[in-house]
């Protein structure tokens, strides 16, 4: 899964953890078109070489890597990848996540099986822990790194539509990446929460009643509007660059005002 026969050493380098669609998909979009060697992270390997396929078609760099993020193991051998063939990462985002729902809802505590609690945590909250653990010796080298962790606004705030389990793990990324960006500043490496708000994608489309979800955010936002993955890819491109060298632990809000703390 790799269309890069000799790659810059001097290229920046980004890994997108759930990278085959929505917002990780426009993420290692954007960074592509921002220069950077992208690589794309996913668990099904045919929707991960389909990803690296349309983003190479625009002649950018990249290679897609499957793995398991809430695995040990799965992201050590994500990461042997990385080093051998590309010798260097200089930018991680963690985006992958899900947000199991029983009959297209979101589930009660009380109705909350205890499996779905754990797998969504192990995914969107254990998978960033792992990942970014593994990216620091390499950043720690280049002296230079940019963590951009993809929470929600269901971290931040009671909106009624996210369950539990999925509002603990965003909740969580936000207090892992404050912990962080104070322990590896020294280094140049910087870490922060960008928290979208309700963004069209496959997975907000799973709500049996999304449209009625989308209505119910409108009437509650600003801006009047729901979001798309490009709003955050904007945002994470900036947070990724040069230019937000001095934007560390912070939080970026992209909920078109439905969150204003």
């Amino acid at each position: 899964m790799s269309n890069l026969s000799a790659h810059d050493e001097q290229t920046r380098v980004a890994l997108v953890t759930g990278a085959n669609q929505g917002i990780g998909y426009a993420i290692a979009e954007r960074l592509a078109s921002d220069g950077m060697c992208v690589v794309l992270n996913g668990q099904r390997t045919a929707a991960v070489e389909e990803a690296v396929r349309k983003i190479a078609h625009t002649g950018a760099r990249a290679i897609g890597v499957a793995a398991d993020v809430s695995s040990e193991r799965g992201v050590a051998k994500m990461f042997d990848r990385i080093k051998s063939e590309l010798g260097r990462l200089d930018v991680v985002i963690n985006n992958a996540g899900i947000a199991p729902r029983i009959d297209g809802r979101s589930a009660r505590v009380e109705n909350t099986p205890f499996e779905y609690w754990e797998r969504t945590i192990a995914v969107n909250l254990s998978g960033a822990f792992l990942v970014s653990r593994s990216a620091l010796p390499l950043m720690k080298a280049l002296k230079w790194g940019r963590i951009i962790n993809i929470s929600s606004q269901s971290g931040r705030m009671y909106t009624g539509f996210g369950s539990a389990c999925y509002a603990a793990s965003k909740a969580g990324l936000i207090g892992f990446s404050r912990v962080l960006a104070g322990e590896v500043g020294e280094y140049g490496i910087t870490v922060n929460c960008v928290s979208p708000g309700r963004i069209k994608t496959a997975m907000a489309a799973t709500f049996a009643n999304a449209d009625e979800v989308d209505q119910q955010y409108i009437a509650r936002t600003p801006l009047c509007k729901v979001g798309y993955p490009n709003d955050v890819a904007g945002a994470v491109s900036f947070l990724a660059s040069d230019e937000a060298s001095f934007i560390t632990g912070a939080v970026i809000d992209i909920t078109g005002g439905f969150f204003m703390p």
